[in-house]
């Protein structure tokens, strides 16, 4: 790459603006030669940044493509054919980044929109601007590996969109990729990528690695029973092979784990040294969570709430909070509208501040609270988003912890709780909190390190607790692999002799 040389903007003007804008820039830049230019007057064409995707099938060996009307592609054509009624394109699935989200999020909310295919942790291939000399749109171009069993939606895009979901064979790709015949430059980039990909995957011992292994276990596993692999988890044996491969620093990622849900199950350990007080974690999505006196929601640090139809912890908490009419049409935002009145005209909190809100109408399922705390710092370098950091999701989980002790001892009296609870009715204040693995949606990091952060941290706060208010604290567990993060952890806990381990529910 070329060294950066200084460039000076003197003026923007929009000249336009609709769904795209136009921006003439006054200019000067220093040249080869060490002089300034003088001022120079372009045009931008501004639509903001895309992502678009690679989507692999290793089973059926075909890669997942669409194939979509595109006007401005009709118009090019004309010029080598006037008569020509062709505007049909055949990419990578593609589409704008919304507003707030990033990248890795855009693309994950694209290709279940287009293909109906979910998929988890997309590999990034590269990030290039598609004509940098008309435009200042960047592609951030992923990869990811999907099964059929991946596929959860009929794809087609928005309402009015017509999108085709195609399955073409590899073999196929490559050919068209050899005869020069691909016309949209991110699925040829992403063709390459992938040849490329594949034979470095044959050339390789793949099945010898600790990912493999883990992941050949899992899977022989999983095709009896969901018990089976239960039991597995809860057995050393497992707990070594994922010991192996942490220590192996082999990158665990999301296809090392059978992908979907789980079944609702329950596992808690009691602290040694806190009599009535368990740790452990809960299996299955948030929805269906039922009898948690308080529901954390990770937010950023402005305290954003996702959309309602995103698939964060925080969308679902939002929606589920919502009050909605007899349609099921959201009538009033009740977290959220609650959420941006505690943030107040500060507009942004710190790293590890915890807000507490309404539940709205999860109050009816015995939620009474929102704690929402801060985990993931705004980004402000090239590309956005947000991110987390280990080093501080420690000191998040125990701010939540803390501020539910406080409230409870504050408005609260021991002794009248305590005689209510002896006759047989039910305590004023919050027993039990599941709190998920915070940092490892938009924040980036592993499944596997946020829960080696985060619950060791959580047992290390309860058992320095006076008098404890708090009955349970669970972490929630959606998939297989979560649920071994959490296995892992507490295990290590039950090696050294700071929690009883206790059956599953």
């Amino acid at each position: 790459m070329s060294e950066s040389r200084k460039a000076v903007i003197h003026k923007t003007t929009r000249l336009f603006n609709d769904f795209f804008q136009v921006d003439e820039v006054m200019v000067s830049h220093q040249r080869a030669d060490g002089t300034m230019s003088p001022d120079e007057r372009r045009l931008i064409f501004e639509r903001g940044d895309a992502v678009a995707i690679m989507l692999y099938n290793p089973d059926s060996k075909s890669v997942i493509i669409v194939n979509q009307f595109k006007v401005p592609s009709l118009v090019a054509r004309r010029r080598d054919d006037p008569n020509t009624v062709d505007g049909w394109v055949t990419e990578a699935t593609a589409g704008m980044i919304d507003k707030g989200e990033t990248p890795e999020k855009g693309i994950i909310r694209e290709t279940l929109e287009e293909t109906g295919y979910r998929i988890v942790s997309p590999r990034l291939i590269s990030k290039f601007f598609s004509s940098p000399g008309g435009t200042s749109e960047r592609i951030f171009l992923y990869f990811a590996e999907v099964r059929d069993s991946d596929k959860v939606g009929v794809g087609g895009g928005l309402p009015n969109e017509d999108v085709t979901v195609m399955r073409m064979p590899v073999h196929e790709l490559f050919d068209q990729l050899d005869k020069g015949s691909i016309e949209d430059p991110k699925l040829a980039i992403g063709a390459y990528w992938l040849k490329d990909y594949l034979k470095a995957s044959q050339n390789h011992a793949r099945p010898e690695t600790v990912e493999a292994v883990v992941h050949g276990v899992f899977s022989r596993l999983t095709k009896g029973a969901e018990s089976w692999l239960d039991d597995y988890l809860q057995r050393r044996e497992g707990s070594k092979l994922l010991a192996q491969a942490a220590a192996s620093r082999a990158p665990l990622t999301a296809a090392a784990f059978p992908l979907g849900p789980l079944p609702y199950s329950t596992v808690c350990h009691e602290l040694k040294n806190q009599p009535g007080l368990s740790i452990g974690y809960k299996t299955g999505p948030i929805d269906g969570m039922d009898g948690a006196s308080i529901w954390v929601n990770s937010e950023n640090t402005d305290m954003l709430m996702d959309r309602v139809i995103g698939r964060s912890i925080s969308s679902r908490i939002r929606l589920l909070g919502s009050n909605k009419d007899a349609d099921g049409n959201i009538v009033e935002d009740t977290i959220a509208e609650a959420l941006r009145a505690e943030v107040g005209p500060r507009g942004h909190v710190r790293i590890g501040t915890v807000l507490i809100t309404e539940s709205g109408s999860l109050k009816a399922r015995g939620v009474e609270r929102i704690f929402h705390v801060a985990t993931v710092q705004a980004e402000t370098s090239q590309g956005g988003g947000v991110r987390a950091s280990l080093g501080t999701l420690a000191s998040c989980v125990t701010s939540v912890l803390d501020r539910a002790e406080r409230i409870n001892k504050r408005y609260r009296n021991i002794a009248m709780n305590l005689v209510r609870e002896r006759c047989g009715l039910q305590p004023r204040y919050f027993e039990s909190i599941p709190i998920p693995l915070i940092g490892t949606g938009d924040g980036g990091l592993s499944i596997e390190g946020v829960a080696e952060a985060i619950i060791p941290a959580a047992i290390g706060h309860l058992e320095g607790l006076k008098l404890p208010t708090l009955k349970r604290v669970f972490f929630i567990a959606f998939d297989a692999r979560a649920k071994a993060a959490c296995v892992t952890a507490l295990e290590k806990a039950i090696a050294e002799n700071k929690l009883v381990k206790q059956e599953r529910k």
